[in-house]
């Protein structure tokens, strides 16, 4: 009514929930979109000549997060599950829905994607991703400790007492972390059990945007009756203590300039959260152990800490991994305030208090006996750093379970032959082979509708399921089947379908079919995405014949990039197009480059020892 009085000649509303202004008195002719609708309501406002508002209303995020805490806003019983073995790491999901609770994980098969249960607000809209890996669970419950058979607060009741020493200055601590994780509440928790053992506290939170995981630090300075504390701000060289929930905040350059190399002893999360720059786009520049080191340096001592994944596998909840790093930091005479004030501040704080106690007696035993957690921490999916034969090898056996022994062997022969090539130049490490393998398995093992079958009747799925959900309750899959799916007209890709429990009866039985695939009686085969999948093998294949046959020195790293390129076509229908375009541009480019022939021997040698 306002921007109306105001002359604005164009007032639109979009909210995440129109529904909830169908009886409110807006001015004459303000329409009501849904959010869905952002892009088609800004297109018709660029057309529009004078002034035009969008109003959006969307709850924050973090908000939301903490409304629920309290029971205060509609808390579905629905969570959103990404399938890792048929996820393409194509990033779609992330374009989508701009959300960072979408993460990256790395994978013996490349990385893909996560969602972070701790984080995600529910708001579903990665799901519009085109992609079959989301999966959706009611009734879900996230594991907790009841299940790994702990008894953490028995455990950190053995350990000793740390001395604990107040001098005739404050003592300098600093929380660092990003937005909507607990950062400035766990200071909060600290600052109240200072007070409580009759100690002198002083605090500054610096707040970031929680929604793009920005970061927060909250500064608190502790000292004895009649010591001053002048300012809540630690001096700069003059910290104490770090207590870093986020390793990328710990390294920057503001929280660097308080630390003293002689003085400064921190605990940190090795976990490092994406920032937005990973929603936006699908990368990050940051290396963890660069940053480890970086904040190593500049340090006393550091300690680093896997305590967001202990958080989730202990308490079912990330955010408690701020309070496992303070029980961390005051095992080891970090933290100069007595343990009964601590227990008592989170009690008065009346969020979550037996889980709060819990994570901060779990970061004592963390502490000091670090091997009472590895059966929790103890994770089945690591990634081998594998040689080059076991790679091969482990890739090959893939493909014998994707199709059969015969196209193994055609997967082996490829890279045998190019191997071989790349082995008479006498260049070391065989990277163009290591390369072209990645590459060739990403296009041989193109997931059709018998793969995507076989991978959700995999046992591994089951188990994926089980680690995160102590009851996975119902599961469904979201699916855009061809011949079933309608065109949404909003984007112009099918409309993704929900399909309940009874469809992994439909994958065991369609899983067993995968010998139908590339032959004349496969009635999923004529599709023109299934044709072009089958004939970029083909291409590379010959590619592949033609880096063999004409690879020198000068042109080994050309062939590095060339082998490469399969690498980036990623995803499913429209979205895994449109990285093959991009693919073919980016082959034609490198190919300008290469010197000599493009067309490859005919046929392929291996493909001829083959037949």
């Amino acid at each position: 009514a306002q921007l109306h009085a105001e002359g604005v000649g164009r007032i639109v509303l979009v909210s995440e929930r129109p529904e909830t202004y169908r009886k409110a008195t807006l001015p004459a002719g303000v329409p009501v979109r849904h959010r869905d609708d952002l892009m088609e309501v800004q297109r018709e406002l660029q057309a529009y000549r004078d002034v035009s508002v969008i109003v959006y209303d969307q709850t924050c995020a973090a908000e939301k997060r903490r409304r629920r805490k309290k029971g205060t806003h509609e808390d579905p019983n629905t969570r959103l599950f990404i399938n890792p073995r048929v996820c393409e790491d194509c990033g779609d999901c992330s374009v989508q829905s701009n959300c960072i609770s979408v993460e990256p994980i790395e994978t013996a098969f490349g990385r893909k994607r996560r969602i972070n249960q701790s984080s995600c607000n529910k708001d579903y809209s990665c799901a519009k991703g085109f992609c079959p890996s989301f999966v959706v669970v009611d009734g879900a419950r996230l594991a907790t400790a009841a299940n790994q058979g702990l008894d953490v607060a028995a455990l950190a009741a053995e350990l000793p007492v740390p001395q604990i020493h107040l001098g005739d200055r404050p003592t300098n601590l600093l929380f660092t972390g990003i937005g909507g994780m607990g950062v400035t509440t766990t200071a909060a928790v600290l600052a109240m059990a200072a007070h409580l053992d009759g100690l002198a506290a002083a605090t500054l939170d610096m707040t970031g945007l929680a929604q793009k995981n920005g970061p927060v630090t909250s500064h608190v300075r502790l000292a004895r009756a009649g010591i001053d504390i002048e300012g809540p701000r630690v001096p700069v060289g003059e910290l104490d203590g770090l207590i870093a929930g986020d390793l990328l905040v710990a390294a920057g350059a503001e929280t660097l300039a308080l630390c003293a190399p002689d003085r400064t002893r921190a605990v940190y999360n090795a976990q490092v959260a994406p920032t937005a720059e990973f929603a936006i786009h699908q990368t990050q520049s940051f290396d963890t152990r660069r940053l480890a080191r970086t904040l190593q340096e500049a340090v006393f001592r550091a300690d680093g800490v896997d305590v967001s994944r202990l958080a989730e596998r202990l308490l079912g909840d990330a955010i408690y991994a701020n309070m496992i790093l303070l029980g961390h930091a005051w095992q080891r005479g970090m933290v100069p305030v007595g343990l009964d004030a601590i227990e008592r501040a989170i009690e008065l704080n009346g969020a979550a208090v037996d889980p709060n106690k819990t994570a901060f007696h779990a970061g004592r035993v963390m502490a000091a006996e670090p091997s009472r957690f590895d059966s929790v921490l103890r994770d089945e999916d690591a990634v081998e750093n594998m040689p080059l034969d076991a790679r091969i090898s482990f890739l090959a056996e893939e493909l014998r379970r994707y199709q059969n022994a015969a196209y193994a062997e055609r997967f082996r022969r490829a890279v045998a032959h190019l191997r071989t090539a790349e082995e008479e130049l006498g260049v070391g490490e065989l990277r163009l082979t290591r390369e072209a393998a990645e590459s060739l398995f990403r296009l041989m093992a193109y997931k059709d509708e018998y793969e995507v079958a076989r991978l959700y009747s995999a046992p591994e799925f089951r188990r994926a399921l089980e680690r995160q959900f102590d009851d996975p309750g119902k599961v469904s899959v979201q699916l855009a089947p061809p011949l079933l799916a309608r065109t949404d007209p909003r984007t112009g890709r099918p409309r993704k379908m929900i399909f309940g429990p009874w469809v992994f009866t439909l994958f065991k039985g369609l899983s067993k079919l995968k010998f139908l695939r590339g032959t004349l009686l496969d009635p999923l085969g004529y599709s023109e995405e299934r044709r072009r999948e089958r004939r970029l093998i083909s291409e590379f294949e010959s590619r592949l014949a033609v880096l063999a046959s004409g690879l020198t020195r000068e042109r080994h790293g050309l062939a590095v990039e060339i082998a490469r390129v399969p690498q980036s076509i990623r995803g499913y229908g429209p979205v895994k197009a449109a990285n093959i375009a991009r693919a073919e541009q980016r082959e034609t480019a490198l190919l300008r480059r290469w010197d000599g022939p493009v067309e490859s021997p005919d046929p392929a040698p291996w493909l001829e020892a083959a037949e």
